[in-house]
């Protein structure tokens, strides 16, 4: 790797870098060339920030309120009780 990568070889490496499976060389570069280059700083920063949002969107939605609880038992025994 040059000194200063090209922002297609940063784009290329940055799940390395972000996971620091390079050499100390390379990450100086990338880190180098991420310090310069506003728009790569700002893809590597979208990049960080996707396990958050994934977790956001793919976590379970908010467990209904107990009042909603209750009267869904309430109604299940009324239907349960009635003579058939």
């Amino acid at each position: 790797m040059k000194l200063l990568p090209s922002c297609r070889e940063v784009r290329e490496r940055l799940t390395d870098y972000s996971e620091g499976s390079l050499t100390f060389r390379e990450r100086a570069s990338m880190g180098l060339h991420l310090l310069l280059c506003s728009a790569c700083a700002a893809f590597y920063r979208g990049l960080r920030a996707l396990p958050g949002v994934a977790r956001l969107l793919l976590s379970p939605e908010d467990p209904p309120p107990a009042e909603a609880s209750r009267a869904l038992q309430d109604a299940l025994r009324r239907i349960r009780s009635r003579p058939r």
